[in-house]
């Protein structure tokens, strides 16, 4: 089992590549959020080498997912940092720290609903990043769309599906910090 250390590695690697460059361009949010991702992977890294695969598990699970809806929540933060707050921007602030409350029981829930809000910001409200609307959901997508097909599936190998998931969770680290920290401008 230590094999999957090697594809949390990947994460771990991504995350603090992502961060200093999110960090350099104060990108502080974003930068967090890839730093919860890489936590999570870490305690996988130490995990599966160590032979405490029981004893972590929980902590690794909890980390992964209630970790994933916090990162997916700084990141989301970090799209709406730069823009003149609105009265929706308040209510999506307030939702937030309402769904903070009920993240203990429905993390999968809220990480797809943080996921979804942070889609659509950086596709659609995003003109700093000179790509066409569906690229830029694309590549902000690509972690949603890797929790819903490769995540656990039941249609590869428990190792294969974490391997690819493992592996597309650091691609899309890279992905967005390079869409965010270079914009593509014209």
């Amino acid at each position: 089992m230590a094999h999957y250390a090697i594809t949390e590695l990947f994460i771990v690697l991504a995350a603090l590549y992502g961060a200093r460059q999110l960090r350099a361009h104060d990108l502080h949010f974003a930068a967090i959020g890839l730093l919860i991702f890489g936590a999570a992977a870490f305690i996988g890294v130490v995990r599966f080498p160590s032979g405490q695969i029981d004893q972590l598990a929980d902590l690794h699970r909890l980390a992964g997912t209630l970790g994933g809806v916090i990162a997916m929540q700084a990141l989301t933060h970090q799209m709406l940092a730069d823009t003149k707050w609105s009265r929706g921007h308040l209510i999506v602030s307030g939702l937030a720290i309402g769904l903070c409350i009920f993240v203990l029981v429905a993390r999968v829930p809220l990480f797809l609903l943080w996921s979804l809000v942070f889609i659509w910001r950086v596709g659609f409200h995003t003109p700093q990043i000179q790509l066409e609307s569906f690229m830029k959901v694309c590549i902000a997508g690509l972690m949603l769309f890797n929790v819903i097909v490769f995540r656990q599936s039941p249609f590869m190998a428990p190792d294969v599906s974490w391997h690819i998931f493992h592996t597309l969770v650091a691609v899309w680290m890279l992905g967005l910090t390079r869409l965010l920290v270079h914009p593509f401008r014209a």
